[in-house]
């Protein structure tokens, strides 16, 4: 079964050499109590943890029924202490930190054999030597014959071919020894019991065979056998501590040192405290930011405009130049010039008719890449709106009743153009209903949304205010007050201002009258004359128009600056829809579309292949002038061919010498814008007709007539507008044009506004700058508390080294060591992280409150997000079993033998 041929044992140290073993042969029988006799230091122990595979022999070989040992692996010794050997120490050798149950249970562990079977067999080996209700003790509660019964059933458990002990009865008293003896006996008629031992009584009353040793040498032995059989029976396999009893073991030894575990990973938080704190402020900065650019990108979507302007040219600062005069010449200076050159050559036109169809087609897309999107499609329908004021007066909402503007240029770049500043479409969806990004930023406080196409929402700020101009230009406010401030203001006067407050009965009903392009032309003869002039007939008109009404009023949920809508009033795509319908069913519209290569306003063609036809056309024109184009024309006259003039005025003063009745008579019956006109025509000059059609009717076109009616097409949009909700998807929308551009010349490339992309800095992308340094320098903390926790853990294996020497002698492979030793500092490294996680989420609440007191937003706080807390969790983990790696690896690289015989 057992046999040692020429075993040989030398210790080194340094060039001194300790032979402790000298050539020892001997063969052990399948069930006999061999105890080996031997003065201290005569090489018994050495003996006995060779045979155990605790200790390796220099020379010889070890034979396991019938197998050699000399190319056995650690796992293969592991595999024998396991499953072949059991040990019986006279320190006993128990766990302290683990139960009696736990302590027997750990070879089957390393065995694999099932928790519920695992427990079964380890009772019933305590049962057997009289220890079964006392499974749940500590070994620190149990007296040392108990313990060594312990021991005992921790050795039999696996139910080894060999139990090996070490003086077994060397700690016990006299009653206590013949019990444990008695044991041994018992468990010798089925097994081999080797016994190391230096009482000779012992020996000869319980053993069967005496084996004597001195000086490394067998010089006795009472009833040697030898082994006959050469056949190799022994076979090993890998065993494998399960990660649960790796835990289990670091964690009972943790108990134990409660105090030093909660301060060890206390101080490994603080690094995780540090960057959770940085990541919940930058968290809270983040979401601010974005609600705060949501908001902003509300206000200023992407515009592709019919016309557009690339602000590039004007918002990037001018290039500057080194010093390069040395000379004391004044030199020009062309930056100015330079920019205004760059800004005429920065205007484009795009054609939006086949870039709304590839949105159209592209829907999907655009939902499935880019999320949430508005797209909102504007028309030259040119229409105006009157309203009359509460005492009657009849106004135009558009503001010119009141004062002429400059308006600001670059406030006008920032935001979308419409025919009145006063009013301004709704953002719907498909469905037609108000968009989410509408009922998001307002509340309808009186009345409703738009139901019909004619209804009009009014849009207040947060405190249900209106600028006080705004009310007066649409006409909720009197006019005539309005008027009276303005010229008081013009003559430097200081004027009292009485608040205003409308209840919303004064404002719910109020109506509006619209007129389109088309409405302003009348029907006269084979054209059309423009009455937009003509006071009495416009009223008329207006008296006919198609009426809206104010159905609502919207407050903003939230005191901010951002904007939406950039309008009081508002008005549904319906409304849109219902003007283009009346446009084009007009008669002037319809007359138009009919005559594509004729004016219908003067009857003339739109083009003119010679000069010739350009002398008869712009002939025909000065022919057939209404009255505002008179005026025009005597204006162009006047201004450019002061010869006419002069002309004119010698045959006046002619005619009038001749004939002072006659002139009179002409005057009485003409007109006097037509005289000069007359006299162009009584001229004849052919050159005269050729400037005519080059000032009014060159620029004539078809399209440009069905403009100035207002009639549109709904598939040719003057303007795309696209909301989206963060700066990624307008990057994706950017792209999604440049996906359009690929291919195509440069006159059918589409060309965008990003108002806002090239105002704002990034500012998110500073914030995150800042929060890596931060958290770099945070880190330090962290990896420094990790070194401490590695410390920690070799400070924890100097403790434990007894405990590696137990559970490498039960089969523990230097894997499972480093897996125990890993086990804590995971568990170490868990602690940390949820204590700085746990500290983190309570100290946010204070820090918040702080920083709203400091900034004086209340929106804004420190927010650890849930992802963030657990992958910081999970670093502090992986940290602490970085840092543990080389202490784990020194505990499993230690000498069971020595590991044993610590203390």
């Amino acid at each position: 079964m057992l046999e040692l041929k020429n075993i040989t044992k030398i210790y080194k140290t340094g060039d001194f050499e300790q032979k402790a073993l000298d050539d020892v042969s001997i063969s052990f029988r399948k069930n006999e109590f061999v105890s080996i006799l031997g003065r201290s230091g005569g090489g018994k122990t050495t003996l006995l943890n060779i045979i155990g595979g605790l200790d390796k022999y220099t020379s010889g070989d070890l034979l396991i029924d019938g197998k050699s040992t000399k190319n056995f692996k650690d796992s293969d010794w592991d595999y024998y202490r396991n499953v072949s050997v059991g040990f019986i120490f006279q320190s006993y050798n128990l766990i302290s930190h683990q139960t009696i149950l736990s302590n027997v249970e750990l070879a089957l562990t390393l065995s694999g054999v099932k928790k519920e079977d695992r427990k079964k067999r380890a009772i019933e080996a305590l049962d057997k030597v009289g220890l079964k209700d006392h499974i749940y003790k500590k070994p620190a509660e149990l007296s040392g014959g108990q313990m060594q019964r312990v021991a005992i059933a921790r050795a039999l458990v696996n139910n080894p071919e060999i139990v090996l002990a070490d003086e077994p009865t060397g700690a016990l008293d006299t009653n206590t020894s013949k019990q444990i003896m008695d044991l041994l006996k018992q468990i010798a008629k089925d097994r081999l019991v080797i016994m190391v031992t230096h009482n000779p009584e012992l020996a000869e009353k319980y053993s069967t065979r005496i084996v004597k040793i001195r000086d490394g040498v067998i010089f006795d032995d009472s009833d040697p056998y030898e082994e006959k059989t050469d056949e190799e029976n022994f076979k090993t396999r890998r065993l494998n501590l399960g990660i649960k009893q790796a835990l289990n073991l670091s964690f009972n030894n943790l108990l134990t040192k409660k105090a030093r575990t909660i301060l060890t990973a206390f101080a490994g938080s603080i690094g995780i405290i540090g960057i959770a704190l940085i990541i919940s402020i930058s968290k809270g900065a983040d979401d601010f930011i974005e609600e705060s650019q949501r908001n902003a990108l509300k206000s200023y979507p992407i515009q592709i405009q019919k016309e557009s302007l690339n602000l590039d040219n004007i918002l990037s600062p001018p290039e500057k130049e080194d010093k390069a005069n040395s000379t004391k010449d004044v030199l020009a200076n062309n930056m100015i010039l330079k920019r205004r050159s760059e800004l005429s050559a920065s205007y484009s036109e795009n054609n939006l008719t086949p870039f709304k169809k590839y949105m159209e087609d592209n829907k999907e897309k655009l939902s499935d890449e880019i999320g949430g999107n508005f797209v909102t499609y504007s028309y030259d329908t040119n229409f105006d709106i009157f309203t009359k004021d509460p005492k009657g007066d009849l106004i135009n909402t558009d503001g010119s009743e009141f004062e002429e503007r400059e308006d600001n240029f670059m406030a006008n770049l920032l935001k979308p153009q419409s025919s009145n500043k006063n009013f301004t479409e709704l953002i719907t969806g498909e469905d037609g209903e108000v968009s989410k990004m509408i009922t998001d930023d307002y509340e309808i406080i009186e009345g409703s949304w738009p139901k019909e196409a004619t209804d009009l929402v009014l849009f207040t700020d947060y405190n249900n205010e209106i600028m006080t101009q705004t009310l007066y230009e649409i006409g909720l406010l009197p006019s005539k007050d309005y008027k009276d401030i303005l010229a008081k203001l013009d003559n430097k006067e200081k004027i009292d201002l009485k608040e205003a407050r409308l209840s919303p009965k004064d404002i719910i009903g109020h109506e509006y009258k619209i007129l389109t392009g088309s409405d302003y032309y009348e029907k006269s003869g084979d054209s059309f004359l423009d009455i937009s002039d003509d006071e009495a007939k416009k009223k008329e008109l207006i008296d006919k128009a198609i009426s809206a009404k104010i159905v609502g009023i919207a407050r903003k949920k939230t005191n901010d600056d951002n904007k939406i809508i950039d309008s009081p009033l508002a008005y549904s795509k319906d409304l849109t829809d219902l003007l283009i319908k009346h446009v084009e069913d007009s008669e002037i519209a319809q007359a138009q579309l009919a005559n594509k290569d004729k004016n219908i306003l003067n009857n003339l063609p739109f083009k003119a292949g010679s000069d010739e036809e350009k002398q008869n056309i712009g002939k025909s024109f000065l022919e057939n002038l209404d009255s505002k184009e008179e005026m025009k024309v005597n204006t162009y006259l006047m201004r450019n061919k002061p010869e006419l003039m002069d002309e004119l005025s010698e045959k006046t003063k002619e005619i009038q010498s001749k004939n002072p009745m006659a002139l009179a008579e002409n005057q009485e019956n003409k007109d006097n814008n037509r005289a000069l006109i007359d006299y162009a025509l009584d001229k004849n000059d052919k050159n005269l007709y050729l400037d005519i059609y080059d000032e009014f009717l060159k620029d004539a076109t078809y399209n440009k007539n069905l403009e100035k009616f207002g009639l549109v097409s709904k598939d040719a949009p003057s303007d795309i507008s696209i909301y989206v909700e963060n700066f990624e998807n307008r990057n994706k929308i950017k792209d999604f044009i440049k996906e359009y551009n690929e291919g195509k010349s440069e006159n059918e490339k589409i060309a965008y506004t990003d108002y806002i992309g090239l105002i704002s800095s990034s500012i998110t992308q500073i914030i995150s700058a800042i929060s890596y340094l931060l958290i770099a320098f945070v880190g330090v903390s962290l990896v420094v508390s990790s070194i401490m926790i590695g410390i920690i853990t070799y400070i924890s294996v100097l403790e434990r080294v007894k405990e590696i020497g137990i559970l490498r002698s039960i089969g523990a492979s230097k894997k499972d060591i480093r897996k125990v030793f890993l086990s804590e500092t995971f568990i170490i490294g868990l602690l940390s992280g949820l204590i700085g996680i746990g500290a983190s989420m309570l100290i946010n609440i204070p820090l918040s409150k702080l920083i709203q007191n400091m900034s004086g937003i209340e929106e804004i706080r420190a927010f650890l997000p849930a992802k963030a807390g657990l992958i910081l969790v999970l670093i502090s983990v992986g940290l602490t079993l970085i840092a543990g790696i080389i202490p784990s690896s020194i505990a499993a690289k230690k000498d069971p033998v020595k590991a044993l015989s610590q203390e």
